[in-house]
């Protein structure tokens, strides 16, 4: 074997290190993104942060001569810049402290909790008389955590001094509300409560309702043996009518209900920091990018003064300490650059966005929302759609009525399918309910082509019933 060395020239691609901080700058929360300041400031000491509050409040004679209003003004013009042109200010990192009428409030982004009481009240009410709620709120208050009915009908009937007809009546109606097998007397009527649900849907299982009715505890011992030798089908099909009750049935249907400190909550995004915010104006919509206020970063002045004497020539500076302040130095403006330049590609997408989207920034209402994609938003503005998908990632906005919504909500494309779909329930007939099926046909007639499983899907993200069970 013969070994030799030769030479080649190939070309490779690199990803430029600046390009890869921008980026990773770009697709931070304002969470992440102040942690990351804290974090730079602790390890370059080039760079400082300035704190302190403007004086003027926005209001002086001459706003030229103040220094507070010129910073302010530059940041505006730094902010309407093309998305990658470089700002003509002093190089420092400001937030906008202009003056707002309608202040970022934190406590009103917090959603309370939602729980299995007010979630089935809600329900219930459209479900029943006045008379009838009294005794569905008295089962609603009798459920334990797991959504099962924790007392009998008889001492309901009792101790609302009603007969028990009404009461299993009323307890019928709780049990066909969201979610299903909530107000069961046990685990197997919830699991048989279940298993109707998903047969009205067409997705039920005959052979385990079979099974749950007749033989409730070989099914909870899993004895396919006996199971099969009863309901004369294989062990194999036994085996796999269990499966099924497994993955598609829970014997605690409230427990996405349960508080954090015991399970999962139902919400799991009750409390959310805006990044953007909406603000309504006499003249359309302001702008304003969240984040970053307590500081107004800098390079310090000493680094600085002698970074730019190195760059003259003039200094006597060991070589180790060249490096050490050149390098602090540029990374403290790099990194300064790269918020300048999230600050501005944000403020310029949510400015595409609310201007594509004023119906629904008007409204509030879902139903005027258009559909739009990030292509769109990207070709609008001439730049790659790469970026605004970092740039709206895992971001949320404030909206003029103070809710916090995330980016992707302006970016759903079946929001008007999910509209029409409310809009076709709205005006049904309570006594005779429209069917998924018939939602299909008349979503055709209007010229929208879904399937009846999607509609199935989005009735059930709107968290509406299915037709049988919205009957009344």
């Amino acid at each position: 074997m013969v070994l030799r060395q030769d030479q080649r020239q190939t070309i490779s691609q690199r990803i430029d290190p600046k390009l890869i901080m921008a980026n990773a700058i770009l697709q931070k929360s304002t969470l992440e993104l102040d942690e990351t300041i804290e974090v730079e400031l602790a390890e370059n000491p080039a760079l400082e942060a300035i704190d302190r509050e403007p004086v003027c409040p926005g209001t002086c004679i001459d706003p030229l001569a103040c220094p507070d209003c010129s910073r302010r003004r530059a940041l505006r013009e730094a902010d309407d810049l093309p998305v990658g042109a470089e700002g003509a200010d002093d190089g420092r990192f400001r937030p906008d402290y202009g003056p707002r009428d309608n202040t970022y409030d934190e406590m009103a982004t917090i959603e309370a909790e939602v729980t299995l009481q007010d979630h089935l009240r809600s329900q219930l009410r459209a479900a029943v008389t006045e008379a009838d709620y009294r005794i569905g709120d008295y089962i609603v208050d009798s459920l334990d955590d797991n959504g099962l009915l924790g007392t009998t009908i008889e001492e309901i009937a009792a101790e609302l001094k009603v007969d028990v007809a009404d009461v299993t009546r009323v307890l019928r109606v709780v049990q066909s509300l969201d979610p299903p097998g909530v107000g069961a007397r046990d685990v197997r009527e919830c699991m048989l409560i279940q298993l109707r649900s998903l047969r009205e849907e067409g997705r039920g299982n005959g052979l385990a309702e079979t099974m749950l009715e007749t033989h409730f505890d070989e099914v909870v011992r899993s004895r396919y043996g006996k199971l099969a030798r009863a309901m004369g089908v294989t062990v194999d099909k036994a085996k796999e009518t269990i499966d099924f009750m497994r993955q598609c049935l829970n014997p605690y249907p409230a427990n996405q209900f349960r508080p954090p400190w015991v399970g999962k909550a139902r919400n799991s995004k009750a409390a959310v920091r805006p990044d953007v915010a909406i603000h309504r104006t006499n003249v359309g919509y302001e702008i304003e990018i969240l984040g970053g206020e307590s500081s107004v970063l800098g390079v310090n002045e000493k680094y600085r003064e002698t970074y730019d004497a190195i760059q003259r020539g003039d200094t006597s500076l060991s070589e180790e300490e060249r490096k050490h302040i050149v390098e602090y130095v540029e990374r403290a403006e790099l990194f300064i650059q790269h918020l300048k330049q999230r600050r501005r590609t944000l403020k310029q997408i949510t400015r595409c966005i609310a201007e594509m989207q004023q119906g629904f920034l008007d409204t509030g209402s879902r139903a005027y929302l258009i559909p739009l994609t990030r292509t769109h938003i990207a070709a609008t503005l001439g730049i790659h759609e790469s970026t605004v998908s970092r740039a709206t990632a895992k971001k949320y906005v404030q909206l003029p009525n103070e809710e916090v919504v995330p980016f992707d909500l302006f970016f759903n494309g079946s929001v008007s399918i999910k509209s029409e779909i409310e809009k076709i329930i709205a005006a049904e007939d309570p006594a005779h309910p429209v069917s998924d099926q018939r939602i299909v046909e008349i979503l055709a007639e209007r010229g929208i082509s879904v399937a009846r499983r999607t509609v199935v899907k989005y009735r059930e993200g709107l968290k509406i019933l299915s037709s049988t069970r919205r009957r009344r």
